[in-house]
């Protein structure tokens, strides 16, 4: 879901807010009313100081320098100081890593406050986090973090922030278990793997290359080639880049949409698990011996 329909969102919220309903029947038909109004143009977005940061955020996202960039989320936040999202675009310029995992930090420190003041992080909204739109800053914010953390090379408590989102969030929308798997696999908790393998029983790329890898290190090259047989088959760019015969996708950072089995999809698997392909280094000659065309 992008910010501009998270915006319609709490907007739709809003609206409903002015009705007692009985019933589930009458939400939903209003629900279908301000669809239905929207369509037409009839809603008019209010002047609440929490849309026109977003404004300008989105206005920072699409500005052609880093300058304006900045300039514009700032004063997303001098409209909005609890715009979480404005606070964590700021610290994504900060090239220094020690310093952007202290400005992390504080960000989340920040919208933790902010939702338990909303309560919730009561125990009937464990495991639905991300569904709750309010959640969805404080969710981006640790998925950076957990990003920031592998970089630095702290996978233990990388390993901590993934499953913590993954209790919050057990639908996990933002694919934690991806990193997750990686990070069990570099530190060797085969167990780990194996369990979150079967918990979420998947033959997506994401899932099957790290299991491949896992298994290369475990010394169980017969269920390596298996699995690369099936990341093959699943996606066939992935082993073509490995074996130098295509170029990765340039930039695999800034892809924000991918089909299952595309070229895209394949750079951004291989640009997430270079710091794992880089602790294995004979798993590419393996690749270039073992698995043909």
């Amino acid at each position: 879901m992008s910010k501009e329909t998270e915006k319609i969102f709490l907007q739709m919220h809003k609206y409903l807010e002015q009705f007692d309903f009985d019933n589930e029947e009458q939400m939903e038909k209003e629900m279908k009313n301000f669809i239905q109004k929207l369509n037409n143009n009839e809603i008019e977005f209010d002047d609440d100081p929490k849309f026109q940061s977003n404004d300008l955020l989105e206005e920072a996202f699409e500005a052609t320098s880093k300058t304006k960039a900045i300039k514009l989320a700032k004063q997303a936040l001098e409209i909005y100081p609890d715009n979480i999202d404005a606070e964590s675009f700021i610290a994504d310029f900060e090239e220094h890593q020690i310093k952007k995992l202290e400005k992390y930090n504080n960000i989340i420190e920040h919208a933790t406050k902010l939702l338990e003041k909303e309560n919730i992080f009561d125990k009937e909204n464990i495991g639905d986090f991300w569904g709750i739109l309010e959640t969805r800053p404080y969710m981006r914010a640790r998925n950076k973090k957990i990003t920031i953390l592998i970089d630095l090379g702290r996978y233990t408590e990388a390993i901590n922030e993934c499953e913590e989102m993954l209790k919050l969030c057990e639908s996990d929308n933002l694919g934690i278990r991806y990193t997750l798997i990686c990070l069990y696999c570099i530190l060797e908790k085969f167990e780990e793997c194996e369990k979150l393998y079967k918990k979420y029983n998947e033959d997506s790329a994401f899932m099957l290359f790290p299991m491949a890898i896992m298994n290369f290190k475990k010394g169980n090259y017969k269920e390596t080639k298996k699995f690369l047989k099936d990341v093959q088959e699943t996606n066939p760019y992935i082993i073509k880049i490995l074996k130098n015969e295509i170029s990765m996708q340039k930039n695999a950072d800034n892809i924000e949409y991918y089909a299952p089995g595309s070229m895209e999809e394949a750079s951004i698997i291989i640009n997430d698990l270079l710091y794992l392909l880089w602790s294995v280094p004979s798993f590419i000659t393996f690749i270039e011996i073992e698995i043909k065309d």
